[in-house]
C-alpha cells in the first residue's frame, strides 16, 4: 500500500513545474531609444567624396616661374589639369572653372563645349567696331593630344577701348592675332577654352583686362602677375580618358 506522502509527492512536483514554466516566459526586449517630440532625428553621415588625385608630367619651372609650391587642380571633367599658386582658388563655371586670384578677383577661365563664335568682330555690347591688334607675346605649348598650341598675349583695341588677351590658341592665331581674338583649342575631348576670355571684348568676366593704351598693355607684360598668369596657362595638361 502506497502511503499519503508518496502520492502526494508527485502532486508537488506538478504544481512546482507549472509554476516554473509559467516563470519562464520569453524575455521582453529592451527599450529603444525614443526622439523626444518637437526634435528631428540628424540625418545620416555622408561620406566624403575624396578629392581625385592627379600627376603631372611637367617640370617645376614653367616660363621662367618656379611652380613647385602651386596646388594641381583637376578639372570637374577629368580631361584635364593645371597649376595655380598656392593662396590662389577655383571656383565653378559654366563648362569648368573660374581661376581666382588671392584677392578675389577672377582672372582666367577654363571651360569645355565652348564655341568659337561666328567670326564676328563686336565690342562688349555686341556692336561692331572698328579694332586693331598688337602681338605682345608667343610662347609654343606642348599639349598631348593637340598639335600647333601656343600660348598667346595680344593687345586687342575695339573702337576706343583696348583689352588685353591671354590664352591658349593656334600657334598661327598667336602669332598674327587678328580680331576676334579666340582663345580656343581643338582637343580630342572637344573644344577647350583656357585664357582671359573666350571671346575677347573686355567686357563682363573679361573687364578685369581692359586698359586704358597699348602702352599700358605692354607694360603690364613686365609684372610680376603677368609672368604667374602665363604659367599657369601653360602648365595645363590634358589627361587620358578614365578606364569604365
Amino acid at each position: 500500500m502506497t502511503s499519503p506522502a508518496r502520492l502526494l509527492a508527485p502532486i508537488a512536483l506538478a504544481i512546482a513545474a507549472s509554476v516554473l514554466v509559467g516563470c519562464s516566459g520569453t524575455p521582453s526586449p529592451d527599450p529603444q531609444p525614443t526622439i523626444p517630440p518637437g526634435i528631428t532625428a540628424p540625418p545620416p553621415t555622408v561620406p566624403a567624396t575624396p578629392t581625385p588625385t592627379v600627376t603631372s608630367a611637367l617640370p617645376a619651372e614653367i616660363a621662367g616661374v618656379d611652380t613647385s609650391g602651386w596646388q594641381q587642380v583637376p578639372v570637374p571633367s577629368g580631361a584635364a589639369t593645371f597649376r595655380i599658386p598656392a593662396d590662389w582658388s577655383v571656383a565653378e563655371a559654366a563648362g569648368g572653372l573660374d581661376i581666382v586670384r588671392a584677392d578675389g578677383e577672377r582672372q582666367l577661365g577654363y571651360a569645355e563645349g565652348v564655341s568659337a563664335g561666328d567670326g564676328s568682330c563686336v565690342d562688349g555690347d555686341g556692336t561692331p567696331v572698328g579694332w586693331r591688334t598688337a602681338v605682345l607675346d608667343r610662347q609654343d605649348v606642348t599639349l598631348t593630344g593637340a598639335a600647333g598650341i601656343a600660348f598667346g598675349a595680344a593687345a586687342l583695341q575695339l573702337g576706343e577701348q583696348w583689352v588685353v588677351s591671354v590664352g591658349l590658341r593656334p600657334a598661327a592665331d598667336a602669332q598674327t592675332p587678328r580680331c576676334p581674338i579666340v582663345n580656343v583649342i581643338e582637343t580630342p575631348a572637344g573644344l577647350i577654352s583656357f585664357g582671359s576670355e573666350v571671346n575677347v571684348t573686355g567686357a563682363g568676366v573679361g573687364a578685369p583686362w581692359a586698359v586704358d593704351s597699348v602702352a599700358a598693355a605692354e607694360e603690364y607684360l613686365g609684372s610680376e602677375e603677368y609672368a604667374t598668369i602665363r604659367a599657369i596657362v601653360m602648365s595645363l595638361e590634358l589627361l587620358e580618358p578614365s578606364a569604365p
